[in-house]
């Protein structure tokens, strides 16, 4: 019976179900199975709502005796609790506002040297050192990059506001230190007096970077007064924080900020003097989750929740009851709160302190004021455990028929499912026998299933398939045939046309170096190169772009190159290119039904001088190297492309190469072949990376360069446009 199931299992639940005859029973079992377990879930939640309706009708009846008893004692301790909170909240406050007021009284009077300083004479500031310094005695510290000899006379005149620091520290408790810090970071303070060490190594050291603090910071980038995080101060190891207030000189910029420096430990004696009944507790948090003051710091032996720690965001605690009221503490709540501290049910009334975003609370122990509640509710709760036990046992006795129900189902539908399913499944393999013959070449088998349903449809439009795949596969050696008879053709035309261009540099010309290179974005294309020497000291230099690109552009440039080398050689005044362009504009616009154009920069260079006559119509600016820099040949007027306006005329222009300047010829598939963002290789870049290229480089050297730059930067994108280059050096006579 065992393996009986672990075999039924198996097949339900393995991944790999690429049986039909297990997917039909698949579907078949899982159908029934769904139906029993729809209604046998229906059955069982009408059973559970009955139970929960016996529990909460025994709860409820407990919570209401519990609740009608301990409502009357709660709510005087509570608002008892309340009254405590805001007043001591209110205490607190008040004493905040006093420190808000004194320190915006110091920046005041800060602003008032800043903007009047003739109304004040210079004062004597010292660095702090153990022979001079005294408590309520003005003091000068400053910043590690800032030379006191430098800001002596700001320092001098802000030394005014001494007395008022003295003062302020004299009236308020909490002060420990007052001073104010100008923008330039030097500080003038005065301390609260206290015991020092006896070789006073605990006196301010000279050095402070005071505006780097959060306290200045916070100050300046509110742009008003701020109340920095309670934090515990090195040097007295107490509990405080910073006010700060800054202040601004004439011209409305920020001056400096003026602090107080206040310690804790005059509001802890507010939280000790209070009068809490029994376990009784008072602790304020800041606007960050953490206990900054509690009257159970001082409980020996034990460690306390609610205990002073500016490490522990309460907010976070595990004690889920606690966090939540810790939050609304913290979001400036005002009421009381039922949680569990230290293991044990407390009231907590707490009330903002509005002055620095702290709350102050009150705690008592919820068990002295409802135990005699909670034993009524105890009782009523134990009735109902006993009634909802005996529910639940006969709830499971329901369950365990319902189990051997459906497995019996189960056996059920598998056996009625595998016998249906292999009716259906038997021509399914009959037409897989066919696939898997005509896979291994046998076009020809046909596949004959009549079961008159959607079967025997699919065999019908299987065997037209055969009948398409045969013929497709003619067709498909015919077309290959064909493709490899344009390629081998496209092949010849690439080598004529490669051959059609110039391919022996002049190397026996000293007074040049020469080299050129095309590389075509398909097996032919519309660019071309041509240099060639007029006599044994000129040399002739053309670089042209046809529109377009494959065999057209590739026949319209060989006409392009023929009509321009044929001019020049016929040409009567050698040097009259803008003749020969005029020439050739008109011959190329002859029977150009498919308005083709060339953009061509033609030049002759004087091998003895180093003067370059040249015309430009519509081709790229080439540039020219001067002192190792490249910039851009451009005419102020272009010029138009040959063959697309026949009365265009041209113009010629001339430029000298002193000896060791190089020329550089292309062709816009250069300056426009673009990256996988479709961006363009761009002039800019060309001219930086000829600029980039070694002086002594050769010409080759030069345009192998650029076309490894031009591959950096597609990024292995397809090439858009033919690339074609001519560089040039004239090395003199």
């Amino acid at each position: 019976m065992r393996n009986f199931w672990e075999k039924l299992l198996y097949r339900f639940m393995r991944k790999n179900r690429r049986n039909i005859l297990d997917k039909m029973v698949r579907i078949v079992l899982g159908s029934n199975l769904a139906a029993v377990l729809i209604l046998g879930g229906i059955a069982l939640y009408g059973m559970s709502f009955a139970l929960r309706q016996a529990q909460d009708m025994g709860e409820s009846l407990g919570e209401n005796s519990y609740e009608n008893s301990s409502r009357l004692l709660i709510s005087q301790r509570q608002e008892e609790l309340v009254h405590i909170a805001q007043d001591n909240a209110a205490i607190i406050n008040h004493r905040m506002l006093d420190i808000s007021r004194s320190v915006q009284g110091v920046a005041r009077e800060a602003e008032e040297i800043e903007r009047y300083p003739q109304r004040f004479l210079p004062q004597e500031v010292n660095i702090p050192t153990p022979a001079n310094y005294r408590s309520l005695y003005l003091y000068l510290q400053y910043g590690p990059e800032v030379s006191p000899e430098a800001y002596r006379k700001h320092i001098s005149m802000m030394a005014n506001i001494g007395d008022l620091l003295a003062r302020t520290i004299e009236s308020n408790d909490m002060a420990e230190s007052v001073f104010i810090t100008a923008k330039d970071n030097f500080t003038l303070s005065v301390d609260a007096p206290r015991v020092l060490a006896e070789d006073k190594s605990d006196i301010p050291k000279p050095h402070y970077d005071a505006v780097g603090s959060d306290w200045y910071k916070r100050a300046a980038g509110k742009d008003g007064l701020v109340f920095t995080p309670v934090r515990r101060f090195m040097f007295n190891k107490k509990l405080g924080m910073f006010c700060s207030v800054p202040y601004y000189g004439t011209d409305g910029r920020l001056a400096g900020v003026a602090c107080m420096q206040t310690s804790l430990d005059d509001l802890r004696h507010i939280l000790k003097e209070t009068n809490l009944h029994d376990e009784g507790f008072c602790f304020v948090t800041d606007n960050r989750g953490y206990v900054i003051l509690s009257s159970q710091e001082n409980a020996a032996g034990k460690e306390r929740e609610l205990e002073v720690n500016i490490q522990n965001d309460l907010r976070q605690s595990d004690n889920a009851t606690l966090a939540l009221t810790i939050r609304e503490m913290v979001a400036g709540g005002n009421g009381v709160r039922q949680t569990q501290v230290d293991g044990k049910d407390y009231y907590i009334a707490f009330a903002p302190i509005e002055s620095t975003g702290w709350s102050f609370a009150a705690a008592f122990a919820a068990d002295d004021v409802i135990a005699p509640a909670l034993q009524n509710k105890a009782g009523i709760a134990q009735v109902t455990k006993e009634k909802t036990s005996l529910m639940q046992q006969k709830m499971s006795l329901i369950i365990f028929l319902m189990v051997v129900f459906i497995a019996v189902l189960l056996v059920v539908f598998v056996y009625s499912g595998r016998k249906l399913s292999r009716q259906f499944v038997a021509p399914i393999h009959e037409l897989a026998d066919g696939v898997r013959e005509i896979t291994s070449g046998n076009l020809s088998k046909k596949v004959e299933i009549r079961t008159g349903d959607e079967i025997e449809h699919l065999a019908v439009c299987f065997n037209a398939m055969t009948d398409e795949l045969q013929t497709y596969m003619k067709n498909l050696t015919a077309a290959t045939a064909e493709k490899e008879r344009i390629a081998t053709e496209l092949s010849v035309a690439r080598d004529i046309q490669l051959g059609a261009l110039p391919q022996e540099f002049l190397q026996d010309k000293k007074s040049i170096q020469l080299y050129a290179a095309m590389f075509a974005a398909k097996e032919v294309g519309g660019d071309f190169y041509d240099f060639y020497m007029l006599d044994e000291n000129h040399l002739v230099l053309a670089m042209a772009d046809v529109s377009g690109k494959g065999v057209p552009a590739a026949l319209f440039m060989m006409r392009a190159k023929t009509t321009l080398k044929n001019l020049v050689l016929m040409a009567r005044v050698p040097d009259d290119f803008a003749a020969v362009m005029t020439l050739a504009n008109q011959e190329l616009c002859q029977d150009n039904e498919e308005m083709m154009f060339v953009t061509v920069f033609l030049a002759q260079l004087d091998l003895t001088t180093g003067e370059l006559i040249y015309v430009n119509g519509g081709h790229n600016p080439p540039l020219v190297s001067h002192d190792g820099r490249y910039s851009y040949i451009r005419e102020e007027r272009r010029q138009p492309a040959l063959g697309a306006l026949e009365e265009a005329a041209y113009e010629a222009h001339r430029l000298r190469l002193a000896p060791g300047e190089k020329l550089f010829l292309y062709t816009d598939g250069v300056t426009e072949a673009m990256d996988t963002q479709k961006r363009f290789y761009s002039e800019e870049r060309l001219q930086q990376t000829l600029d980039r290229i070694d002086r002594e480089a050769d010409v080759q050297e030069i345009l192998t360069a650029v076309r490894h730059d031009i591959a950096v930067h597609a990024e292995g994108a397809e090439q858009s446009d033919d690339i074609t280059m001519l560089g040039l050096m004239y090395c003199g006579k």
